[in-house]
């Protein structure tokens, strides 16, 4: 099973002193059924007045801190260590026709799994614009089976968007996406969730890690990634299965998760408000790297 080192850096740049900050930080691993934070250390200059860690109403660990100490720049820096363990789907003619899957949830939820319903309407970045429609198109055989379904789904994505990180910003509405049919993983993942929750199927939107191979030949450019964005569909019968609609798959063990919610607005890595400080720069970067044994504990 493979272990990865995380380092996660973000660096706020001001033109003015800022007098106080309050930020939300969702940047710690998440403990699930396929991998494990060992290790979380997180690094704040200048250092905080206050930091508290929690849970949020996803399960997801969150940190909030306090800055009463006037300063231009704000520089965070996370550290992890992950177990990730292969994730297992199955076979897609195994799971439930998607014409009964949306019933079958139902009853789920009728018997006390009351946390999927969140996540089976549109949330404030996901909604349920008709462009969509025409995604649909040759989908709707009603006896195909749920993962397949995705599956088909991800290639008509293929076939229609590409991926494009000029083409959008984070308040980039989905309505745009899809219009200019090119965007980033956030675009990609949003509008993914809004084709599954409107089959009736429960999705969430994860935030989370990706660990990229060079070009042959070249070394790792040590913190040129950045956080990436999938999904995680509920499938009756079997669970959370994760599709990634950027890359058109099914996640593999190179997916490391921080957290998921029903939208990026609900994880976003950062999240804050500055008191002062005119205006600002954000610089983000990530390197992920699989960890050498010994870095391992037994």
């Amino acid at each position: 099973m493979p272990h990865y080192r995380i380092t996660h850096s973000t660096t706020y740049r001001h033109s003015a002193p800022v007098t106080a900050a309050w930020q939300v930080l969702h940047l710690q691993p998440r403990r699930q059924r396929y991998q494990e934070c060992l290790e979380f250390d997180l690094e704040i200059t200048p250092r905080p007045a206050d930091l508290e860690t929690r849970q949020d109403f996803f399960g997801n660990t969150k940190h909030v801190f306090t800055l009463r100490e006037p300063h231009r720049e704000l520089i965070i820096v996370s550290r992890s260590l992950v177990r990730r363990n292969p994730p297992t789907s199955p076979m897609a003619g195994l799971t439930p026709p998607i014409a009964k899957s949306a019933e079958l949830v139902d009853e789920a939820i009728l018997e006390g799994d009351f946390t999927l319903e969140q996540f089976r309407h549109p949330s404030p970045l996901v909604p349920w614009p008709e462009s969509t429609a025409t995604l649909f198109e040759g989908l709707d055989d009603p006896q195909m089976p749920v993962l397949a379904w995705i599956k088909l789904l991800g290639q008509r994505f293929r076939e229609t968007f590409a991926f494009d990180p000029t083409a959008t910003r984070v308040s980039t509405p989905l309505e745009e996406f899809v219009a200019k049919k090119r965007g980033v993983c956030q675009d990609f993942a949003h509008l993914f969730l809004s084709c599954i929750r409107q089959r009736g199927l429960p999705a969430s939107y994860v935030s989370g890690y990706l660990l990229t191979d060079p070009p042959p030949g070249q070394p790792r450019i040590l913190g040129a990634d950045a956080s990436h964005a999938w999904v995680s569909v509920f499938v009756p019968g079997f669970g959370w299965t994760d599709y990634d609609p950027t890359n058109h798959c099914f996640t593999g063990p190179n997916y490391v998760v921080v957290a998921w919610g029903r939208d990026y607005n609900d994880i976003s890595p950062t999240r804050g408000i500055f008191s002062g400080g005119g205006t600002h720069q954000l610089f983000t970067g990530v390197t992920m790297e699989l960890a050498e044994p010994a870095e391992v504990s037994p």
